[in-house]
């Protein structure tokens, strides 16, 4: 039982006196059997509304637009906080919560009761009343675009979809080796992981509407998430058995196969010519020939990336070129060279004193003619390039003041003391200033970086292809679809609010971790 961690009938009630502290306030009855025997009765009636509602609902007539799944998730969803909410009603009665803690019983039952109305007309709205054809019709579409879209239903273009599955293995084997080197549990990780990974799967390889070969997707998809498993396992393995200092080399050497996957990407998609005049002279070489033939060729231009594909590769360039960005402009502004400072601070004010769509659209008309020298071709330098350029700058100069302000909390002392070790000035930036800078400030970069990313939707104005330029134009695509155009916007706020929020509970977790969350907190950081 200790091995699998299975939490004991005490610990369950402690867990639900906890819960029921935080949404209901206290009990008058506190420490007393009572109050256990009117917990269990509360959780009963709790019980049995959610399968009274349940089961009423499920009762629900099936329409031509509604399906068995819409009918089950509606009800599942409705049922429960409509439940939940009667379990905190009770909780302030039985209990007498609202006599000994009103404010905390009134706020619970309020919160409880605008959360399963909420709760129900959003399910209602989303499951039994919008026509969802649209999205799954154009999931690929949505996803990398038209023209690789059309590559892959259309006989006469060879199909480069393939290119994409290399990034997402070891994207995949990348998530599963952080999670083992953090400290969360295998108890929570793996069943989450199995949740989204079957999320992920069930979008994907729904054979509804579906114009590519949903079985071999699936058989892809499950083989990725048992890598991913694997990548976890060993790498939990491995930080039980080390020293600390070993795990953190460790997360340095994924920090950079990270940031390597996001150059493998773009190399996979487009190789440039000397890549694939390298992969052409190693075809002769047995196995590692057939691994690199494919390099050996022109790949898929960036005039032909679309979809949320491009959001992500032009947020992936702000955050990661922004972030080598932000450092040398921090360092170049603090540094006592007038011929790097003063460049450095001039580029940097007046980057950051316009809006980003200024910049965007300088970047579509007068940086092809910038840049015009360092490409042979213009037409190599196109407008995704151009936007993957800008969001790098524009990333870091706002992560550069972020930075300079981690580097202005630095204590004098740990400088003094770097140099007394006889440590270099570049020596004690890299391994006293910028480490203690970046723990220090990370919730403000990590801000930066989910600005970046809901910023990529200004692409949408100047004319990108990117997600939400394909979503806001889905229903003019096929007159099935005439004025279904909520539903894909829809989707796309929801696609958007995901890796957010997401990325928001990673920098939670980071914190709490280094002790940034805690009073004293900076001491172990």
């Amino acid at each position: 039982m200790k091995f699998l961690n299975i939490p004991t009938s005490d610990e369950v009630l402690r867990i639900i006196y906890r819960t029921e502290i935080a949404v209901s306030g206290r009990s008058r009855f506190e420490d007393t059997p009572q109050d256990r025997i009117i917990s269990i009765l509360s959780l009963s009636i709790g019980l049995i509304s959610f399968l009274y509602y349940f089961n009423d609902s499920m009762g629900m007539e099936l329409g031509t637009e509604i399906t068995e799944l819409d009918r089950f998730v509606y009800s599942i969803g409705s049922s429960f906080f409509t439940a939940l909410a009667i379990w905190v009603v009770c909780l302030s009665l039985l209990k007498l919560t609202i006599v000994r803690t009103t404010s905390a019983a009134i706020l619970g039952t309020f919160s409880a009761f605008i959360s399963a109305l909420l709760v129900e007309m959003a399910l209602e709205i989303l499951l039994l009343e919008m026509r969802w054809d649209i999205v799954w019709s154009n999931r690929v579409l949505l996803s990398i675009g038209p023209d690789l879209t059309l590559a892959m239903t259309s006989d006469l273009i060879p199909a480069e979809n393939w290119r994409f599955w290399p990034f997402v293995i070891f994207s995949m084997i990348l998530i599963g080796g952080f999670y083992g080197t953090s400290d969360i549990k295998w108890t929570r990780f793996i069943p989450g992981f199995t949740v989204v990974s079957i999320a992920i799967i069930a979008f994907a390889t729904n054979p509804e509407y579906a114009n590519y070969d949903t079985e071999k997707v699936r058989i892809r998809l499950v083989i990725i998430s048992i890598l991913a498993l694997l990548s976890f396992t060993l790498s939990r393995k491995y930080s039980i058995a080390s020293e600390e200092f070993q795990v953190n080399r460790l997360k340095r050497i994924l920090t950079i196969l990270t940031v390597s996957n996001f150059f493998l990407v773009i190399i996979m998609l487009d190789p440039p010519e000397s890549i694939q005049s390298i992969a052409a002279s190693l075809s002769s070489i047995p196995f590692l020939g057939p691994l690199l033939e494919p390099l050996s060729e022109s790949g898929v231009p960036s005039t032909q990336w679309g979809g949320l594909f491009v959001n992500f590769i032009v947020a992936t360039a702000g955050c990661v070129l922004g972030f080598g960005f932000g450092i040398l402009f921090a360092f170049g502004r603090q540094s006592n060279l007038p011929v790097v400072k003063w460049p450095t601070v001039a580029f940097i004010e007046i980057f950051r004193s316009g809006p980003l769509i200024c910049w965007l659209y300088f970047a579509l008309f007068m940086l092809g003619d910038v840049a015009d020298p360092l490409f042979s071709d213009p037409e190599d330098f196109s407008n995704i390039l151009r936007m993957m350029a800008i969001f790098s700058l524009f990333g870091g100069v706002y992560i550069a003041e972020v930075i300079r302000g981690g580097l202005q909390s630095v204590d004098s002392g740990q400088k003094e003391a770097a140099i007394a070790l006889g440590l270099s000035p570049l020596q004690t930036k890299q391994y006293v200033e910028l480490p203690n800078a970046i723990r220090t400030t990370l919730p403000s970069i990590v801000s930066v970086f989910i600005g970046l990313w809901k910023d990529t939707t200004l692409l949408y104005i100047i004319g990108v292809l990117d997600f939400l330029k394909i979503a806001s134009t889905l229903s003019q695509t096929d007159f099935n679809f005439m004025g279904y155009y909520l539903e894909p916007l829809y989707f796309a706020a929801i696609v958007f609010w995901i890796p957010a929020f997401y990325i928001s509970r990673i920098s939670m977790r980071v914190e709490r971790n280094l002790g940034l969350v805690k009073e004293g907190g900076a001491d172990r950081a």
